[in-house]
């Protein structure tokens, strides 16, 4: 394996702790996932507009994202732009197939948008 890959077998390399290896996963997960909700929380006394906080989520989500891709190149040692371009596409296929499931279940059901009222 270390011959055609270059890569060291788990019973070979240093001492791994999977508890380890999972907090860091979760704890990623947090940091990351709270990025778009940072939008609505930081907007929200500012605007009521939905498309501007949608747009921030937006905004936020691609830093998040372009953040994540390079620390996952320099782990990696892979190219840095590379990394980046690949998270943020994979992020950007991610979040059109979450709109197109909502999108095709909310008309499936049958649902209609909710009614917004003004306080």
């Amino acid at each position: 394996m270390r011959a055609g890959k270059g890569m060291v077998p788990p019973h070979q390399g240093e001492d791994q702790k999977p508890w380890k290896n999972g907090l860091v996963t979760f704890m990623a997960f947090v940091v990351f996932g709270a990025a778009p909700l940072l939008s609505y929380i930081i907007l929200k006394p500012s605007t009521d507009d939905d498309l501007v906080m949608f747009i921030g989520a937006c905004f936020m989500s691609a830093i998040a994202l372009a953040l994540l891709g390079i620390a996952r190149a320099k782990i990696a040692g892979k190219n840095y732009p590379m990394s980046v371009g690949i998270v943020l596409l994979n992020g950007a296929v991610a979040a059109a197939s979450a709109y197109f499931l909502g999108w095709m279940l909310r008309n499936v059901t049958g649902l209609e948008e909710p009614i917004k009222e003004k306080v």
